[in-house]
This record gives structure tokens, C-alpha cells and sequence, in this order.
């Protein structure tokens, strides 16, 4: 896989077993970096971009990204649903 910026990346909530009712992993796509330059708390995932080239450069590097969270979050969202299985397997007992 090709190197990506690290623009983006995935949370995951999922059961403990301190949690008395079962519940689904729950995976979201965020923003790992950003920032708001106007005041009005709009974030902004690309620097200054002037040209063409570096317009096709960003978005592909910001594609790039996406494809990495995508194997990233569905690797944990299958591990976060084994890890709750066995948490609810053992609270059956």
C-alpha cells in the first residue's frame, strides 16, 4: 500500500465487559487533522493549494487515505464483533 498523509482514520466503540447489555461495535470515519482558519469552525483537511498539479496531488494523497481507513475500519470492526461475542458468550454462563 502506498504511503498516505494521515488525513483520516477510524474510532471504534464497542462492548466492555463491564457493559450489562450486549451492544454492536460501532465504527466512524474522522478527521485525524485539521484546522479552522475563518472562526467558523469549518475544518479544512488541505493546505494552501495554487496549482492544478497540486490540487491532483492532495486528492489523491486524501484518496489514498480513505482506501487505508476503509481496510483499517472493517479489520476492526470484525475484530470489535469477536471480542463482543466472547464478552456476551461468557455473561450467558
Amino acid at each position: 500500500m502506498s504511503n498516505t498523509i494521515g488525513q483520516f482514520d477510524c474510532r471504534i466503540y464497542k462492548m466492555s465487559g463491564k457493559d450489562r447489555l450486549p451492544s454492536n461495535p460501532i465504527v466512524q470515519i474522522i478527521l485525524s487533522n485539521w484546522t479552522s482558519d475563518r472562526g467558523d469552525d469549518t475544518p479544512i483537511i488541505s493546505p494552501h493549494l495554487m496549482t492544478a498539479g497540486e490540487i491532483d496531488y492532495h486528492i489523491k494523497a486524501l484518496k489514498e487515505d480513505l482506501d487505508a481507513v476503509w481496510i483499517k475500519a472493517k479489520a476492526a470492526l470484525v475484530m470489535a464483533k469477536a471480542e463482543t461475542r466472547a464478552i456476551v458468550s461468557t455473561k450467558k454462563r
